[in-house]
């Protein structure tokens, strides 16, 4: 019965961490949808990001492992002026043909009416709760609130969320 109740603590112990562990990604990793750090990169690092990007596609596709390495280090310390977390996929820095949209994310900042900022603020505080819990509906619910906001002043769908929250410029 002793021996029992050893196995049955040992597996209790090793179980434990894993039922801990969330099947969702952590609400503090950014953004997970494409383009998300776009517009926060000088344009210069831009087209150094974009150029090392492609050459590390390519690289890739010829399993070439010096060059894979050399581009993805390039690529890291770009990201890691710009305070970009480390685990944020390439694909997410880079600009597709090195010529999409490059918004200055500062032009559409603060452009919302004093109430519409409030609505957004509110919108965005529930859209991040809701993701963290994985209830898919109301996030899509959220956002669609901020959507809705975003087109009445013509900000375009694809700006960070995080960018037009009042908390991006510290009110």
């Amino acid at each position: 019965m002793k021996r029992l109740f050893e196995v049955l603590a040992l597996l209790l112990a090793l179980g434990l961490p894993s039922l801990a562990q969330s099947g969702y990604p952590s609400t503090d990793r950014d953004r997970d949808y494409a383009g998300q750090w776009q517009g926060r990169i000088s344009s210069d690092d831009q087209k150094e990001f974009n150029e090392h990007y492609k050459e590390w596609q390519e690289a890739n596709a010829k399993n070439d492992r010096h060059d894979i390495d050399k581009h993805a280090r390039k690529m890291s310390e770009i990201m890691a002026r710009y305070n970009i977390p480390r685990d944020t996929p390439f694909d997410a820095v880079a600009t597709s043909g090195g010529n999409s949209l490059h918004y200055d994310l500062r032009e559409y900042q603060g452009r919302f009416s004093p109430d519409d900022q409030k609505k957004f603020d509110k919108a965005y505080e529930e859209w991040m709760e809701h993701r963290g819990k994985g209830d898919r509906h109301e996030t899509a619910e959220e956002e669609g609130k901020m959507q809705e906001l975003m087109a009445r002043y013509n900000i375009p769908r694809d700006l960070p969320y995080d960018a037009l929250a009042s908390g991006a410029r510290g009110h």
